[in-house]
């Protein structure tokens, strides 16, 4: 199926077989509501880690950033 594979590439995963039984409608509405909640998560993490470091001296930021980040 498409949609279950627009889901696996979303959730970098199999979902579980509850999940792939539904109808490819909402497996791809699921698909597109989970990208769209990952990308905005994203945005809120970029946006938190700049406020963060406003702080933090230029000359030592990017070592800060990457302890936040890992």
């Amino acid at each position: 199926m498409k949609s279950d594979a627009e889901l696996i590439k979303v959730l970098g995963a199999q979902p579980p077989a509850s999940i792939s039984a539904l109808p490819p409608e909402t497996l791809a509405r699921l698909a597109e509501q989970i990208g769209t909640a990952k990308k905005q998560q994203h945005a809120d993490m970029e946006t938190s880690v700049q406020k963060a470091i406003a702080g933090v001296p230029f000359a030592v930021r990017g070592i800060v950033r990457k302890a936040l980040l890992g």
